[in-house]
């Protein structure tokens, strides 16, 4: 997949070394960040505008960074994720499984329309409306 907002190579450097400088500031763990108020700090800190793909690609570029190491670690989120009982927490498993191929590909879903497919679903058959950013802290738990 590319991220094409940071496909030029001349930029690629002092637009990455913004968004870890934005990443670092807002002092959120990356697991925590989507669909939250300091995402939308730091898409705004780095000059991007709300549209999905961007934030698709700001997404997944810090994961980027993440694993080649140029990503701080910030420690652990200050609150927790929603419990759901084993019966909600195997559908959710099935649905990221269905839309992803596993739950270790999980970081592919957010601020995508797989991710909104799986939140509709999951909502649809259990009755349980989590925001977005529960249910993708419920997903990113599972997968630890």
């Amino acid at each position: 997949m590319s991220d094409s907002l940071f496909d030029d190579d001349i930029s690629k450097t002092k637009r990455d070394q913004d968004l870890v400088n934005a990443y670092e500031i807002l002092g959120v763990t990356l697991d925590a960040l989507p669909y939250t108020d300091a995402f939308e700090k730091l898409m705004a800190r780095v000059k991007l505008t709300d549209a999905e793909a961007e934030h698709r690609a700001v997404f997944h570029r810090l994961h980027n960074l993440r694993k080649a190491g140029k990503l701080p670690r910030m420690g652990r989120a200050d609150s927790s994720p929603p419990v759901l009982d084993y019966e909600h927490e195997q559908l959710l498993i099935g649905l990221v499984a269905g839309e992803v191929g596993s739950l270790g590909q999980r970081d592919q879903l957010p601020y995508t329309e797989g991710f909104d497919r799986v939140a509709g679903a999951f909502a649809r058959q259990t009755g349980l409306n989590l925001t977005r950013h529960d249910l993708w802290r419920v997903i990113a738990k599972l997968a630890k």
